[in-house]
């Protein structure tokens, strides 16, 4: 955030990083000045860590999380429901959350696991619980574990289908674009739908978070450029 200072993020650092995992033997970042302050240099010598800053013209050591910090804003941008944008915080744990148990390609592993080198526990494996040991319970668990290969099977026909629905949204988007593109060349004409848009936020709100495309608008009359 633009009004976060050098005192916010030394106390943010010694809050979320410092408590849980103890001290980092080196911070690397990206010449963020708030990095570079002097509380933040006095905060890291006091934990005898070395800092490193990466370089602007290595972009892919900083590409990776600023992508997931764009499909943050994106995936709470869909989410929020009020006018203020004042309930996005109550999504973005949640986000947070599906992001670290998520399947990074690029490590072969869930950012969780990497952290706690365990993997987080999810609601059917929580339901499932210890395996039993008497007759009647080791009955009961044979239905949970049938439970949990059936819901291994729904998820992972669930994956199946989402790959072809993205397969096939591309190619429709694909031939959209294609058509859109013939279109531009001959112009607008009355009659057509039209999205407009405002790259100004309302006063007050993160233009991140903003809807910036209105519509769909009918053209109605189609006036002479002057």
């Amino acid at each position: 955030m633009s009004s976060t200072t050098a005192q916010d993020v030394a106390e943010a650092y010694e809050e979320q990083v410092f408590r849980r995992f103890g001290a980092s033997s080196m911070n690397r970042h990206n010449q963020d000045p708030r990095f570079m302050s002097e509380v933040f240099t006095r905060f890291r010598e006091l934990l005898v860590s070395k800092q490193r800053a990466t370089l602007a013209y290595r972009p892919q050591a900083n590409g990776q999380q600023e992508r997931s910090v764009q499909t943050v804003i994106r995936s709470v941008k869909a989410y929020i429901a009020e006018a203020d944008q004042s309930d996005w915080d109550e999504h973005a744990e949640r986000l947070m959350f599906a992001l670290n148990t998520s399947f990074d390609a690029t490590r072969l592993d869930t950012p969780f696991c990497l952290v706690h080198r365990w993997d987080a526990q999810g609601t059917a494996s929580a339901m499932l619980g210890p395996k039993p040991s008497s007759l009647p319970e080791r009955t009961a668990y044979e239905w949970r574990r049938k439970f949990q290969r059936d819901y291994s099977y729904a998820l992972a026909c669930a994956e199946d289908l989402q790959r072809k629905a993205r397969r096939a949204r591309s190619e429709e988007q694909t031939r959209k674009w294609q058509e859109l593109s013939e279109r531009l060349k001959a112009g607008f004409a009355t009659g057509d739908a039209v999205w407009l848009y405002i790259p100004k936020a309302q006063p007050g709100l993160s233009r991140e978070l903003a809807h910036l495309w209105y519509g769909p608008f009918r053209i109605e009359e189609i006036q002479d450029d002057l």
